[in-house]
């Protein structure tokens, strides 16, 4: 009899020392909120959509990347462009801290895929910009320039939340 209190006061003790230093600090004490810097938001990425490359797969058949579109020239000579391109849009109302690698894509083509209803205004505008400007207008760098600013204008005006910031050309030859 006198074994089995020792048995049960020694399991009392233990369980006791294990809610105490393990369940306590763990699940039961108060967390601080996590402290977020701004130095982190501004360090955090922005939703990028690509135009001209396959979305979150891989490249299928032996179709060339890249959107090929006509720019502005008399009809009996013809000129085309192929670009492929970055579409940085604002930082999200919940910034993605922390996010890098393949996260990151996941976190892309999850923001594409969001965007996907809009996909045809996007192209729309896109198309039209291009058709509005020379082979010779965007040759040189204040020409690209311009183009990026015409682009990140007609984009916005077709999509009612989310707005573009910045556009990175990853491919722009022009024929």
């Amino acid at each position: 009899m006198l074994k089995d209190k020792k048995i049960l006061a020694g399991g009392a003790v233990l369980f006791l020392a294990a809610f105490w230093f393990y369940i306590k600090p763990n699940y039961m004490d108060a967390k601080p909120a996590p402290v977020i810097t701004q130095e982190q938001i501004d360090a955090s990425p922005h939703p990028t959509v690509m135009l001209g490359k396959p979305v979150g797969e891989e490249k299928k058949g032996n179709a060339p990347e890249g959107l090929v579109l006509n720019l502005k020239a008399p009809a009996n000579a013809p000129r085309y462009v192929k670009v492929i391109m970055a579409l940085e849009f604002e930082r999200p109302k919940e910034p993605w801290l922390g996010v890098t690698g393949d996260a990151l894509t996941a976190k892309n083509v999850e923001f594409t895929h969001h965007l996907e209803h809009e996909m045809p205004k996007i192209l729309d505008a896109v198309a039209t910009v291009f058709g509005s400007k020379s082979a010779e207008a965007i040759g040189s760098t204040e020409g690209r320039e311009k183009l990026k600013e015409d682009l990140i204008e007609a984009i916005n005006e077709h999509l009612p939340e989310e707005k573009v910031e910045a556009i990175y050309f990853e491919t722009l030859i022009t024929q």
